[in-house]
């Protein structure tokens, strides 16, 4: 059989999620690992279907399937499955333009220590120190099968462990706490700045605009100073964890494994 991997991105009409995936496609191209392809779920180009019949126009015929995204829930677990025409949980066979394809799908980033690196670096680059108020922002589901919030808590958890004073953890929506209960939490507390940790892949409308409003800084912004609760706190607004080279080497060894390298 001949293999291939495709890495798959939710999509965007306004972010940054294409140049990032695309700038992970180029680094695994740059380490000689062929045959892997990019698909996405919605809205950018190509889709997971096309993706597939392009993969199976090129002769492959099992397939890892990658998805570049924080958290399982409903979308990894179904929704992607579904578009490859697999059952629940993305492993079996599928029929892509005659060609019989197996299908194997790798879990999301999930609980694993590297996101927490990454959230520890955003914070090194506010050049804020331990007693600064750190608060991780999610996005939210309504999928009650989502490891999302889990996954925010645990990294919490993991910041307070590691030192930190002051922590607390908010979504943009659907789950609780919202950003403005935690941000009085922090005021609360008598902070004076507050480190905002989007654990997002992307930027994006949620990040840029809605998440900035909720914050109260200026949209597409890096943060400013807010009033909360009549106290003033400077807000430092990182990136999400996007790009980051420790995500590639994930990607890069469940490829390794699927390859038998």
């Amino acid at each position: 059989m001949t293999k291939g991997v495709l890495l798959i991105g939710y999509g965007t009409r306004t972010g940054n999620l294409e140049k990032i995936l695309g700038r992970q496609l180029e680094r695994l191209n740059a380490r000689g690992r062929e045959r892997v392809y990019l698909g996405y779920y919605r809205v950018s180009e190509p889709s997971i279907g096309e993706a597939l019949r392009r993969m199976a126009s090129d002769g492959i015929d099992d397939v890892l399937a990658i998805p570049y995204y924080i958290a399982e829930g409903r979308l990894t677990y179904e929704l992607i499955p579904r578009s490859m025409g697999v059952s629940i949980g993305g492993n079996g066979e599928t029929v892509v333009g005659g060609r019989r394809m197996r299908i194997s799908m790798s879990p999301a980033f999930g609980m694993t220590r590297t996101l927490f690196n990454i959230l520890c670096d955003r914070i090194a680059e506010s050049g804020c120190g331990k007693d600064a108020g750190m608060l991780i922002v999610g996005h939210g589901s309504r999928d009650v099968g989502s490891s999302n919030k889990a996954i925010i808590e645990m990294n919490a958890e993991r910041l307070r462990k590691a030192g930190y004073s002051h922590v607390a953890y908010a979504f943009n929506e659907f789950d609780d706490p919202p950003i403005k209960e935690a941000l009085s939490g922090l005021a609360a507390e008598g902070v004076g700045e507050v480190v905002v940790l989007p654990l997002f892949i992307a930027t994006g409308v949620h990040l840029c605009e809605d998440v900035a409003e909720k914050i109260g800084i200026p949209k597409y912004s890096s943060g400013g100073d807010v009033e909360v609760d009549g106290r003033r706190i400077s807000v430092k607004y990182m990136r999400p964890v996007e790009d980051d080279p420790r995500l590639l080497e994930l990607i890069d060894s469940e490829i390794s494994d699927f390859y038998g390298d």
